[in-house]
This record gives structure tokens, C-alpha cells and sequence, in this order.
């Protein structure tokens, strides 16, 4: 029971470090498409009005190339990103498959011992998962703050206020279970002395 637990948690810690990579390939793709924009914008709007009126020619050429140099630049930005997101997918599609694969396998073996030995690696590899699980769950929610500050979808007063509620709920758990700790660790040192 322990080991599917244990493979749960794994499999929905990959979920989240594949949504976060996807989303920080989403930030990549968008980001590059604004500063091109904003380089090509300032070239158009400010730089080439003022060399027009000197040099034309010169002026109607380096618009030539810098549209040339855009457009390849622009599929650059967009081949990186497809095959960013080709390997991610294939990647945690991989993982996730061998993490079921090994917990199908120690949930069939017979062997008493080998049972009872896999369900005690299990129970103290758990906790170091479950803290891996909201790691990832936090990187996951930072990619998609960076995915939506570049322009995925416009950042919402309420998400904000609903991120904020939920830390502000979190902190007294987190309060006593620093005193939990605390009160241990006290209770070791005093046994330890004695």
C-alpha cells in the first residue's frame, strides 16, 4: 500500500515539473516574441523615420534585412520551443511509465521479507517525496506566474488574492509544526543528557 502511495505522489510530482517545463517553454516562446517585437517596434517607429529623411536608401534596405533577420529569428524561437516541449512530453510520459512499472513490480512480489523491506523503504522515502510533491507544486505555480507575466494570459487580481489567502491559511500550520519540531528536538537533547 505504502509503494503505490509512494508511486502516487512520484507520478503527481512529475506532473508538476512537466506543467512547470512546459510553461517556462510558453514564457520562452511568448518572452522572444516581445522582444523582437519591441526591438522591430523601436527600429519602425523611431529609429528609421529619423535615417530615412538622411539616407533612404540605406534606411529602405536595413528594413529589408531586419525583416529577413526577424523572420528568422521568430522560427528559431519557434523550433527551440517545439522541440523543447517534444522532449519534454516524451520524457515524463518515460519516467512516469517506469514508476508504474516499478510499483506494479513490488506490488507483485510474494516474498514476505522483500515485501515487508520494500514497504519500509517506501514508509521512510514518503515524507522526502511529499516534500519533493510541494516543491514541485511550488515551482509549478512560480512557471506559471512567469508564463503569465510574459503574456500567457493576463494576471488576475483574484488569483492573487486566493494565493495570498491560501499562504495566510498555511502559516499557523507551519507554526505548530515548527513547535512539533522544536518540542522533539528539546525532548531528544534532554534524553540524551540524561
Amino acid at each position: 500500500m505504502n509503494t503505490q502511495t509512494l508511486s502516487s505522489v512520484t507520478v503527481q510530482t512529475l506532473e508538476n515539473c512537466r506543467d512547470a517545463a512546459s510553461r517556462g517553454v510558453v514564457a520562452y516562446r511568448l518572452g522572444g516574441q516581445r522582444l523582437l517585437g519591441a526591438v522591430n517596434g523601436a527600429l519602425e517607429n523611431r529609429v528609421y523615420p529619423r535615417t530615412a529623411k538622411f539616407a533612404p536608401r540605406v534606411t529602405e534596405r536595413a528594413n529589408e534585412v531586419r525583416g529577413k533577420v526577424s523572420e528568422v529569428i521568430q522560427q528559431g524561437v519557434e523550433q527551440v520551443a517545439l522541440r523543447a516541449e517534444q522532449a519534454i512530453q516524451f520524457s515524463s510520459a518515460v519516467v512516469a511509465a517506469q514508476v508504474s512499472k516499478v510499483a506494479e513490480f513490488a506490488a507483485a512480489i510474494d516474498n514476505a521479507a522483500v515485501a515487508s523491506g520494500l514497504q519500509s523503504a517506501a514508509r521512510v522515502a514518503l515524507p522526502g517525496a511529499k516534500v519533493a510533491l510541494v516543491v514541485s507544486q511550488k515551482i509549478s505555480q512560480g512557471a506559471n506566474a512567469l508564463a503569465d507575466a510574459a503574456g500567457a494570459r493576463p494576471l488576475r487580481t483574484s488569483a492573487r488574492k486566493a494565493a495570498f489567502d491560501a499562504k495566510r491559511r498555511a502559516a499557523p500550520a507551519a507554526r505548530k509544526a515548527k513547535a512539533v519540531v522544536k518540542s522533539a528536538a528539546k525532548r531528544v537533547a534532554k534524553r540524551a543528557a540524561a
